[in-house]
């Protein structure tokens, strides 16, 4: 019924597919400085900092 809110769902950025624990994934970030570094959960991070998030599938094409 309720969705666990302490956790973001990362999606591929090129076939839109969910990653789910244990997945293989690549992702494109730029080093932020120092005073902007991102801290916290590692999904929530990604999907707010990365600029892009690669399934194993689509970055190995």
């Amino acid at each position: 019924m309720f969705e666990n809110i302490f956790h973001t769902r990362l999606k591929c950025s090129v076939c839109d597919r969910l990653l789910k624990s244990g997945d293989e994934f690549f992702v494109h970030m730029t080093l932020p400085n120092e005073k902007k570094m991102p801290v916290g959960v590692l999904d929530k991070m990604l999907s707010k900092h990365a600029n892009t998030v690669y399934c194993k599938t689509c970055y190995e094409e």
